[in-house]
């Protein structure tokens, strides 16, 4: 028994399958699929990790069941024939033979199926453009169609079983078909398939139960949005009611997740700013009220979390998605008692990143790339490798590079490490990314790495050195203005604020005017506010632009914050043209009209450009010079570690020996 985390660290029977502790790897998609829908060696790779980081349950990601009519991404796994099978028996085997059960997911996209895949979408009822009520977005199944749709569900759970898959999750949650039945909000219909509660619920009991006949004794769950916290959705009473005539049905567990996308998708893929642990206690009522076991997932990031949520009751389970993502040994690391050694999941939804790419996760660059050879250790003996700044960019290489053998030396100068971290930390609700940075200081304490604080180097202080390669880090420089009176006694930066660098000297009940609409003047414009100090956003750009580059889910909650805040007012559409030096603005909007405001202080939030200038002169100099993170492009935290991980990459890749294949 585990001393710290016993309940957590015990086994557990889901239907006759042995699970060896309560931690479950969430289903996420991944867009690793061939564009047949089959399993790539990528695939079996990324999840036999996970089983080898000691989850007692791993819950493979959805597969459509029918893709003629319900494939969601053009990468999605899928199991509607024979013909991937052959590459799920070789996924199960990779996740079996590390020590981890192995579930999949199954899933049709209704609505949500990919029109350039299948045509016109359909779901359990006809949608129509918000825009244009005239347009149909997605037409209605008809009985005959739902009915085949219950032989489909079937029919891939029978493949499965074939597989050698230990149990089944349908994908009831998130607007995908099942729950576009579940749902009052989407569901109109009135027929056998909908019109009240229990016909609502024809769709997926008639799943439970013809999955079943297919496959017997082997576990069934099905994964609801239990709360879909949208008006006409959805409730928990709802869900209570549902769960069990699942349970009725045949169905083993209920994975308890929550919102809708995209309406709610805040539910489903929080941003940092939510409460760890939230969706417990809906998951508790599904358990007591319904008395059917229950998986719990979401925002869970701390192992004593998980801890209690067993310990009370309130769950069988725990699913971990994203924290999987930036530590797969997240399991192992905690049953060893070496929490502090766990990469954190800062929940910064940089892994979803618009469904654009193939998954992967800001902090850990081996997601998604688990088939990449580690870099040898030898790769730098004998060399002397500088970098040049302490963020996340340059941390993550200077602790690489002294890994791959390097005399490594991190010059930063400030007082201080970490760098754009401190910045994306300090407003409101964003102080996740310290546990980032905390992360990486603990690694560097340990590391061979040798730290140079307040070191403020030139491309010939950089040269005089003599290194082998240089890593510039360097972060970002402030983009100078054209305005008058900026470099006058009240105008302060906002990057400079937020790292700490400028005090702006103000109290509560002081008013400050905060000059640019991105993300970093909005996260200003909050930080202010937090303080009690009356803030007046002023932006070139129409309100609907604001922070228009961030994460898609963290702005929606950003914009409604500042739109409720009473403490900031936004001033759109409008120019400073000048700056007293007494604080007050003179602003010009986009009719041309001017007026004066007074403030105590002018916080400039313009943007910045890369901080580049020594690159030019170090390759001039012979010395091989890598470019990561804003030095190369001002971008997101995960753009400047995966730049380094792949730097670093491409130089072992050099070095090494070309190898022919043996056929």
């Amino acid at each position: 028994m585990h001393s710290e985390y016993p309940n957590l660290f015990s086994p557990y029977d889901l239907a006759g399958v042995r699970l060896k502790n309560r931690l479950a790897m969430a289903p996420m998609s991944t867009q690793y699929g061939g564009k047949d829908g089959s399993v790539q060696p990528r695939h079996i790779a990324f999840y036999r990790e996970r089983a080898l980081g000691g989850f007692g349950l791993i819950i493979v990601e959805f597969t459509c069941v029918d893709t003629l009519t319900g494939r969601t991404e053009e990468h999605q796994l899928s199991l509607d024939s024979r013909a991937n099978l052959d590459g799920h028996k070789r996924l199960v085997d990779g996740v079996k033979s590390a020590g981890a059960a192995c579930f999949v997911q199954l899933q049709h996209g209704g609505r949500f199926a990919d029109k350039r895949l299948v045509g016109l979408p359909k779901a359990a009822s006809s949608v129509y453009s918000r825009k244009d009520p005239t347009k149909l977005v997605s037409g209605e199944f008809t009985t005959e169609e739902v009915e085949r749709l219950v032989e489909k569900f079937a029919y891939t759970a029978r493949l499965c079983k074939e597989a050698g898959y230990d149990g089944i999750e349908v994908h009831a949650a998130h607007g995908y078909l099942v729950s576009q039945f579940v749902s009052p909000n989407t569901n109109l219909r009135d027929d056998k398939w909908g019109g009240d509660a229990d016909r609502r619920m024809a769709f997926p009991t008639a799943i439970a139960r013809a999955i079943k006949a297919e496959v017997g004794a082997m576990p069934l769950v099905f994964r609801l949005s239990v709360d879909e916290f949208l008006p006409g959705g959805v409730t928990i009473e709802d869900s209570i009611y549902n769960s069990k005539l699942l349970a009725a049905a045949g169905t083993d567990a209920i994975h308890a997740s929550t919102g809708r996308g995209p309406d709610s998708f805040e539910r489903v893929m929080e941003p940092m700013s939510t409460p760890e642990g939230w969706r417990v206690p809906l998951a508790r009522r599904i358990r007591e009220e319904a008395g059917v076991p229950v998986i719990t997932v979401g925002q869970i990031r701390t192992p004593a979390v998980a801890e209690a949520a067993i310990a009370d009751g309130s769950a069988d389970l725990v699913a971990l998605g994203r924290p999987t993502l930036a530590d797969a040994h997240w399991a192992r690391k905690v049953e060893e008692g070496r929490f502090d050694d766990v990469r954190p999941c800062t929940s910064c939804n940089w892994c979803i990143g618009g469904n654009t790419h193939p998954m992967t996760c800001a902090e850990n660059p081996r997601t998604g790339y688990e088939l990449d050879p580690i870099v040898p250790a030898d790769t730098g003996a004998g060399r002397k490798a500088v970098v040049i700044g302490a963020g996340p960019g340059g941390l993550s290489a200077a602790l690489m590079l002294a890994e791959a053998g390097f005399d490594t030396h991190l010059h930063e100068a400030r007082a201080y490490l970490g760098g754009g971290l401190i910045a994306s930390a300090m407003p409101p609700g964003k102080d996740k990314f310290f546990w980032y940075r905390d992360y990486l200081l603990r690694r560097l304490d340990r590391s061979a790495v040798k730290v140079h604080l307040g070191s403020s180097l030139d491309a010939a202080g950089v040269i005089a050195l003599k290194p082998d390669v240089v890593f510039v880090a360097a972060g970002t420089r402030n983009r100078p203005m054209d305005v008058p009176g900026i470099t006058g006694p009240r105008v302060l930066d906002s990057f400079e604020i937020l790292m700490g660098g400028q005090d702006a000297g103000l109290a509560a009940g002081q008013g400050v005017v905060v000059y640019g609409g991105g993300e970093t003047g909005c996260e200003t414009a909050e930080y202010f506010a937090d303080r009690g100090v009356a803030v007046t956003l002023v932006s070139r750009s129409p309100a609907a632009s604001l922070a228009r580059a961030a994460e898609r889910i963290y702005r929606k909650m950003l914009l409604q914050r500042l739109a409720a805040n009473p403490l900031i007012t936004l001033v759109p559409d409008t120019t400073i043209t000048q700056i007293a030096e007494d604080g007050t603005v003179t602003l010009v909007g986009k009719d041309g009209t001017s007026r004066t405001l007074a403030a105590d202080r002018v916080i400039i939030a313009q943007g910045r450009d890369p901080a580049d200038a020594m690159i030019g002169a170090l390759m001039a100099a012979g010395i091989e010079t890598q470019v990561v993170g804003d030095s190369h492009k001002v971008g997101r935290i995960g753009h400047a570690v995966h730049d380094a991980y792949h730097a670093l990459r491409a130089m072992a890749a050099v070095r090494t020996r070309p190898t022919e294949l043996a056929c």
